[in-house]
């Protein structure tokens, strides 16, 4: 029999056998490892709490290398005390919640990390993102936030709470209007006072 060029030749019965058997071992090894990988997926902030708190007051090249999916943002953001955004990394997860990570840079150095939630609108007035933070935040040190008192601004409300690991400071900022709603998270770094220097 003549093939024609560029059709393939019929499988032989001992290959089809060896597809089917790899194609169903892909299946069962993928069913029974995916639970086991989803429940190594601790709670808490693990990975990203450790690299955002150790890329802190880092060389901008450090950042650059650390983390493959950085983008880097077209007009820098203005962020506080002069520092400007120009790193975002996207779907970055703190536990079970998704964020979007911008790098503040100043002098060279990150100086900031400032994540803001991607939950919808519903989900932030519900406080979602804010109390699953917490309780991520507490997983990771062990420790409950200090959470300060709901502040009126306005038509809004303002919440906070902090958490301190070492030398960094982890904030987590609720702002909740009429027309928006946002959670943020801030990793900086935390300067312990001295009562001799006070």
């Amino acid at each position: 029999m003549v093939r024609e060029l560029g059709t393939p030749a019929p499988l032989s019965p001992w290959r089809c056998y060896t597809l089917r058997s790899l194609h169903t071992a892909l299946l069962v090894s993928t069913a029974l490892l995916t639970p086991g990988w989803a429940a190594a997926q601790t709670p808490g902030c693990g990975n990203v709490c450790e690299l955002y708190g150790g890329l802190l007051m880092a060389p901008e090249r450090d950042v650059i290398g650390s983390i493959r999916t950085l983008e880097k943002v077209a007009k820098p953001l203005p962020g506080p005390r002069n520092t400007r955004g120009r790193w975002i990394q996207r779907s970055v997860y703190l536990g079970t919640e998704a964020f979007d990570s911008t790098f503040y840079i100043k002098s060279g150095l990150v100086q900031r990390i400032e994540l803001v939630s991607t939950a919808s609108e519903a989900q932030c007035r519900t406080r979602t993102p804010w109390a699953a933070m917490l309780a991520t935040l507490q997983a990771w040190q062990g420790q409950e936030a200090t959470i300060s008192g709901e502040f009126r601004v306005g038509d809004g409300i303002q919440q906070s709470a902090h958490v301190v690991a070492g030398d960094v400071g982890v904030s987590v900022y609720l702002s909740l209007t009429p027309t928006s709603c946002a959670t943020t998270v801030a990793f900086k770094k935390h300067d312990a006072k001295d009562a001799s220097e006070l």
